[in-house]
């Protein structure tokens, strides 16, 4: 074992029992190195020699100057998004970075990055195709402004990390000048369409969950996520009006990766994983998890009605247990298939669009008749927001009156037509403007005559003595 030049460092290199490479080390002059082989070979002698422990490579100020805008999205995401998104959040993410950010910022050193390269980014996606996951159908759409704009979200709260982390001094997000976009207003049916919705419809699990819907304001993964231990309805609540429904947990379908990820970092809220019934292996995985935020868990009376429709469906599930036996899967949950297995959200989305287009009903998502319960909620409940927010288990009460209170042109008619009767009706008739009339003239006649006022006036505290 001897010293090597390397440039204006001598380098020796030793092996170790048990580790099948060399281990390399580097020191100022040759006397340096010559007392390290002496220490080695001694420590060696003994039987006491142990390899050095790696010394942590000082690339701060490296990456301050060479990290690349891919190399930051990833340290973004790993050591922030982890820790503050969930699974949904994530997994969109992760999507937007790997098709949308990466392909064409990828390589670009943060410190370079400048305003004018995201305004050119930004517009340029308007003309790239839009990236077709898997399970989805295949279109000739380019990026829609909405995903630019959530895109854009994104890498600004990047850049925000990079200027904490001192990789940069300033956001160059900032300043950037995005496509115009509007997002369009959710169509939401009115009360009328509602009901003869509900009347049009024959398929039991549809009729359960729009019921869910538009009685309870629930989410549609809630409703599918809704247990049985969970429901009260029985003949004392039903009767003194304290039938509810709690809810804790939902129903969705969640990417496998990102489900890993947030456990391993102790942040899981998955309750329960439901059996893969595919043959072929998924990235997915249904399962039964806490509600989107704290506020979310919460208590919804039932109206009557869905109540005792919620009993029949308690009865039917009842039956077909008793029919199907160990055949049927039982999970406890409320909106089920024959053998107990779950509906997922897409299942229910078709559903819908079948009533629809039998009916020929306006088209509209199951998300709709959320923003409906909570329009119809508002005005019965004379305006009552914080009670409606109470059943849709929104954070803020402003979300309620921003997103879900709708207005329709029947409830126009009806305002413009309680404006005519409470105010323009209401107005003097002619024979009281004819009484005012006179009293205007006779109190301009006192106040032109003083005298006769003075007499009026002893007069009328002669009769009150």
């Amino acid at each position: 074992m001897k010293p090597r030049k390397k440039g204006q460092q001598y380098e020796i290199s030793y092996r170790c029992p048990g580790y099948s490479k060399p281990f390399y080390e580097r020191f100022s002059s040759y006397e340096e190195a010559n007392l390290r082989i002496a220490q080695i070979e001694y420590e060696k002698s003994l039987g006491v020699f142990q390899p050095p422990k790696p010394v942590p490579i000082p690339i701060r100020a490296t990456r301050q100057k060479y990290i690349t805008v891919g190399e930051l999205m990833d340290e973004y995401v790993q050591v922030y998004g982890l820790n503050h998104w969930g699974d949904s959040f994530l997994s969109c993410s992760k999507h937007r970075i790997e098709h949308y950010i990466k392909p064409y910022l990828g390589n670009v050193a943060v410190k370079d990055l400048t305003t004018h390269d995201l305004d050119l980014f930004y517009d340029s996606l308007q003309d790239k195709p839009a990236v077709i996951l898997k399970g989805h159908k295949k279109t000739d759409a380019t990026v829609s402004l909405s995903v630019i704009e959530k895109t854009h979200a994104l890498l600004r709260s990047a850049l925000n990390q990079a200027v904490k982390w001192e990789y940069i001094s300033s956001n160059p997000a900032e300043r950037v000048t995005l496509p115009k976009y509007r997002p369009a207003e959710r169509d939401v049916w009115s009360a009328s369409e509602a009901q003869y919705a509900l009347d049009c419809c024959s398929d039991p699990v549809l009729h359960t969950a729009m019921l869910l819907a538009l009685g309870c304001s629930m989410r549609i993964g809630e409703i599918l996520g809704l247990t049985w231990n969970c429901v009260d309805f029985s003949d004392e609540s039903i009767h003194d009006g304290t039938a509810h429904v709690f809810v804790n947990k939902e129903l969705k379908r969640c990417q496998k990766d990102s489900l890993e990820a947030l456990a391993h970092r102790g942040r899981s809220q998955v309750i329960f994983t439901f059996p893969e019934w595919k043959q072929t292996d998924s990235t997915t995985s249904l399962v039964l998890k806490s509600p989107k935020t704290e506020s979310s868990v919460r208590k919804v009376y039932l109206p009557r009605t869905v109540a005792l429709a919620l009993r029949e469906v308690k009865s039917t599930q009842d039956a077909l247990k008793l029919l199907i036996g160990d055949e049927y899967a039982d999970y406890g949950l409320v909106i089920a298939h024959e053998d107990g297995r779950p509906y997922e959200e897409r299942q229910i989305a078709a559903l819908l669009r079948k009533l629809i287009a039998e009916n020929d009903l306006r088209p509209v998502v199951f998300h709709s008749l959320r923003h409906c319960s909570a329009s119809l909620k508002l005005q019965i409940g004379g305006g009552n927001i914080k009670a409606v927010q109470g059943d849709t288990g929104h954070a803020q009460a402003r979300m309620v009156t921003d997103l879900y209170a709708h207005t329709h042109n029947e409830d126009r008619r009806r305002l413009a037509q309680k404006v005519d009767e409470d105010f323009f009706q209401k107005r003097p008739s002619e024979a009281k403007k004819a009484v005012a009339h006179e009293a205007d003239l006779a109190y301009q006649l006192l106040q032109d005559n003083p005298d006769i006022a003075k007499l009026i006036i002893a007069t009328l505290q002669k009769k009150s003595s």
